[in-house]
This record gives structure tokens, sequence and C-alpha cells, in this order.
């Protein structure tokens, strides 16, 4: 049976405002659950144009027209406007995608400045960025979370060390085909990690000229029978200006009968199969600017 799991990226103060509750909308529409990664700290997306000087950047913000994507003010925070801390601006959004049936679960602290600098970030600093992280979600939920996906698919033998200490069930922090176990140092960590597996709508929009149609279809004709299916998308695009076509996505996975599950509902199965140990590597993918971790 063809199964799939929606990741849902959260990486903005108005992607929490706006987008959860157009997702919630949907996904309700069609009947569907979806696991939520919250980011809860400084929204500094402004930050972002330090991306300016990485090799694709530019050709991504062409063919997706990035300015319908994203609101002015969201491109000034932490430049022109001080960054608001999310968690404290839009718990109540948050909460309403739990109360609704979804998981929850952790994304960032603050996600421009982890996403663009993760490498030159010291020890002290990720150990506080996850401390802040784990802390203001069992502030907003009551409790600790359980999984954690990491910005833009990116980690590092520091980040993966530290998470150990939270006990989670999962992490999703590389891109890859199957869950797996990462090697890092010649140990084998015991937070089981859960790649996404499909190419993400940001990343086909536009290239070789494929329209949001196009993109569909080709995600779902990527969707494997009885394999890891993770599909990731995020509130400040297919909760913003494409939710037309993330509606779309969502029919065609219901015309083909896909069965779509929460990364918490699908766990037991996963770790069922036995997850093998895989060291994490980096490589570049078409469509996305700079590198992402890499599993097998």
């Amino acid at each position: 049976m063809k199964t799939l799991s929606l990741r849902v990226d959260v990486d903005t103060l108005d992607g929490t405002l706006q987008g959860i509750p157009n997702l919630l909308r949907l996904l309700d529409r069609h009947g569907m659950r979806a696991s939520f990664y919250l980011s809860l700290g400084p929204d500094s997306s402004g930050k972002a144009i330090r991306r300016i000087f990485r090799k694709g950047f530019f050709a991504k913000m062409r063919r997706t027209n990035a300015g319908q994507l994203y609101t002015w003010r969201t491109m000034m925070y932490g430049v022109l406007l001080p960054a608001p801390i999310i968690h404290r601006r839009a718990a109540s959004q948050m909460r309403s995608a739990l109360e609704a049936g979804h998981e929850v679960a952790i994304h960032a602290w603050d996600h421009v400045q982890y996403h663009d600098l993760l490498d030159r970030k010291s020890r002290q600093w990720l150990s506080h960025w996850y401390e802040s992280a784990h802390g203001a979600f069992q502030d907003v939920f009551g409790f600790p979370a359980r999984g954690a996906v990491s910005p833009a698919w990116r980690c590092n033998d520091t980040t993966l060390e530290l998470q150990e200490a939270y006990g989670m069930d999962y992490a999703g922090d590389c891109r890859g085909t199957r869950p797996f176990y990462p090697i890092v140092k010649g140990q084998v960590l015991k937070t089981l990690q859960i790649p996404t597996t499909l190419p993400t709508l940001d990343e086909l929009l536009g290239l070789e000229g494929r329209g949001p149609e196009e993109v569909n279809q080709e995600v779902l004709g990527l969707i494997r029978e009885d394999a890891l299916n993770v599909y990731a998308l995020h509130t400040e695009v297919e909760g913003g200006a494409l939710q037309g076509t993330f509606d779309a996505f969502l029919r065609g996975l219901k015309e083909r009968e896909v069965r779509v599950r929460t990364h918490a509902d699908w766990l037991p199965e996963l770790l069922a199969q036995g997850p093998p140990a895989a060291a994490i590597t980096r490589r570049e993918i078409p469509g996305r600017a700079g590198w992402v971790s890499f599993g097998p």
C-alpha cells in the first residue's frame, strides 16, 4: 500500500499566524492529518539576505516568485524590524494544530541563524538553541517534544550529539530514502532519523519550465509502494499563495488512494522494520541553493 507522511515546516511568524489556519482548513476538508514542526524563537527572516552569495539562490527566488510567498514584513524582520519571538505571539495558532488532531513537534528556535550559519556556530550556541526551542515547546503545550526536524535539512555531528540528550522518538534532519540510526564519530545514536524522501514544491516549481500541475503530478508519481514516503511543505508556501496547488495535491492523494499518516502514527511500524545504522553525508540537490544533509 502507498503511504505518505506530510511534514509541515513552520518557519516564520506569518506562517504561524496565517499559514497554520489555512492548512488546517485544507487538511480538514480532505480528512487528513499532518505533522507540524514549529519555529518557536525569533523570526529573523530578513537576515536571509546573506544567501545572495549562495549558488542558485537568485535563480530559486525568480522561478518561485518569492515576492508572492513572503510578506514585506517577514522580509524585514531582524533587519529593519525587530525579530518577534514567535511562540509569544502565536501560541494559540500552534495549539490549534494539536487540537485539530495533528502532530506537533519542533522545527527551530532561530530558523535563519541555524540555516545560514550552522557550521560557524559553537557547541555552546547550539546547546542554547536546543534548550530554548525545547523550553518554549514545553511552555506552549505543557509536555516535551517527541520529535524534531532541522531547518533546511542541515545537521552536523554536534547537533546530532546534542539532540540525543532530549530522548526524542525521532528526528528529521536530512534527505534520504529510508529510516536509519545515524553514526557519529563511530557511535550509533539512539534517535531515529526519518528523512524527507520526496522533492518539495519550491524545489521543482519553475525548474525546467515546470508549472504547479506538473510538479504535483511528478511528486505523486514518485510515491512508492510499501516504502517511506515523506513530503515536506511550508506554511508560508502551501499555506499561503500556493494553497490551490496543495489542495490539488491532496485531491491527487485521495484519487490514488494513498494513505496519509503523521510521523508519530507511522513510527511503530518503521521501528519494527529494524532500521539500519548509517553515516550522514552532504550533497546538493536540484532546485535547492546550497547543501543538504543526506542519509541512506
